[in-house]
């Protein structure tokens, strides 16, 4: 619901975020430390609140995947002239793999693809 509040002595408003964007890395598959960024449309600009399976994480418009399956919420939050606040949150998840995981994923698959080869 588009909620705008508007102070006609100032000419200043206020609207709530309707959408909430989370724009993930490069991949799948993703690297724990890889960022997500976390965007939407809410004005006066949002603040951002991360939960990482329900736990609080980052209190940015960016956060960092952490190794194995995880549940990642991103909330969008916007003050409005009166002090209320309003606000919208999108849900995305996803698995991240150790750097030394990728390493050694990417090393089998070469063991696996010479020795097809040469067979």
């Amino acid at each position: 619901m588009l909620t705008v509040i508007c102070n006609t002595n100032t000419t200043a408003c206020a609207v709530c975020p309707t959408t909430v964007n989370i724009i993930l890395p490069d991949g799948p598959p993703y690297t724990d430390g890889n960022e997500m960024t976390c965007s939407s449309d809410g004005y006066p600009a949002a603040t951002y609140e991360w939960t990482v399976d329900g736990v609080a994480g980052s209190a940015a418009s960016t956060q960092a995947l952490e190794e194995g399956d995880h549940e990642y919420v991103c909330t969008a939050t916007v003050t409005l002239q009166n002090g209320m606040t309003c606000n919208e949150a999108e849900t995305v998840t996803l698995t991240a793999y150790s750097k030394c995981q990728k390493a050694y994923d990417t090393r089998v698959a070469t063991l696996i693809l010479i020795a097809l080869s040469a067979g």
